[in-house]
Order: structure tokens, then C-alpha cells, then sequence
């Protein structure tokens, strides 16, 4: 995380000479820390589990490219990746225990944007998803799952180049089967994170 932004920081500073004028248009990049509230649904025997869900706090980064649309508002392309695992539940008994996690969380997404002033920019976002659920007890398992997500949050720049960002996601992904098992489980998710991005 400490090269992340020390990278982050110094392509800033080389390419703030280049930066934008302010209009959230271009090419951009920054890092984030989310809070994640994950869970998952499967049937066991003749019960379902369904969201039994944990929260934990994770470290992202994001990039994305700005594309003008009119005067006042902005088509955004992005791609955002989670450096923490996600965790998605967890069952504990006397003797057992068994937990499911998400890794490697990656999306790509398209957020049409309206500025509500010239230093802030209010989106909604829709994005497609991918990671790798894993699942443990006895022995540990995993699988790729896909899914969707929707979201909305806001950019409000410090100076013409580095931002604030806040944002909301619901993330839901399709059906999926461990290797050996009879059934099909699912995911889903919703984040909040707070981020620092630079426009270059």
C-alpha cells in the first residue's frame, strides 16, 4: 500500500504539469479504503443459509478515462480492483468452523456524471464484476464468479488536479458451484469508500 501511493504520488507530480483544467474529463487514478459488508446464500439439505455476512475494511485502487458530454456532464470509464480480501461469512461451532471470502475483486464500469459545480461531480455508475470466492474448512476451495454492480457517489477537486471521492456500490453475482459440491451458492456485497485520485 505505502509503494502504491508513493507511486501514485509521484506520477502526480511529473504529470501535474499536464493535468486537466477541472472538468473531470481525461484520464485519472487513485486509491481507496472501503468498508465491505459481504454475504452468500446456499442450501444446506433442506435449510438455505442466506446472508450470513461480515463486514471488513479493505484497500482498493481505480483508474478511469472521462469523456465530455456537453457542457455539463461526463461519461466515465473506470476499472477498480480490491487489494484485501472481502469476507463473506463465517460459521463457527464447537468443533468446526467454516468461513467464504472474496479475492481479487476486480470490475469494470461506465458512470454518466452531471456537474453540480465546477469542482464536483455527481454520478451514477454501473459495472461488471469479477473475483475468486473461496471457501474453507477441512480443506479449501474456490471458484470465479461474475456479477453486476450499481452505485452513485460523487468527485469534488481539492485544486485542478487531485480530487475527493465518494462512493456507494451494490455489487450481486450469478450462481456458482465449488468443485465437489451438489449445490449452487451466491454472492453479494455492498461497499462504501472513500478515496484520493489525481487527474492527469
Amino acid at each position: 500500500m505505502k509503494k502504491l501511493l508513493i507511486c501514485l504520488a509521484a506520477t502526480a507530480a511529473v504529470c501535474s504539469a499536464q493535468a486537466q483544467s477541472g472538468d473531470f474529463t481525461g484520464f485519472s487514478a487513485g486509491a481507496n479504503m472501503a468498508m465491505n459488508a459481504g454475504s452468500y446464500s446456499q442450501a444446506v439439505g433442506t435449510a438455505t443459509i442466506d446472508g450470513l455476512g461480515q463486514q471488513s475494511l479493505g484497500v482498493g485502487g481505480f483508474a478511469a478515462y472521462g469523456l465530455p458530454i456537453g457542457s455539463a456532464s461526463v461519461l466515465t470509464l473506470g476499472f477498480d480492483y480490491s487489494f484485501s480480501d472481502i469476507k463473506a461469512g463465517e460459521i463457527k461451532t464447537t468443533t468446526s468452523s467454516a468461513s467464504a471470502k472474496i479475492q481479487n475483486l476486480w470490475s469494470v464500469s461506465v458512470a454518466p456524471g452531471t456537474k453540480l459545480t465546477d469542482k464536483t461531480l455527481a454520478y451514477f455508475k454501473l459495472g461488471f464484476e469479477n473475483g475468486k470466492a473461496v471457501g474453507s474448512s477441512t480443506t479449501e476451495v474456490s471458484k470465479n464468479i461474475t456479477g453486476s454492480s450499481w452505485g452513485v457517489g460523487m468527485k469534488t477537486l481539492f485544486n485542478k488536479n487531485t480530487f475527493l471521492q465518494v462512493e456507494v456500490k451494490q455489487v450481486t453475482f450469478g450462481s456458482a458451484r465449488f468443485d465437489g459440491d451438489t449445490v449452487d451458492f451466491t454472492a453479494r456485497g455492498t461497499a462504501g469508500s472513500v478515496g484520493l485520485g489525481f487527474m492527469f
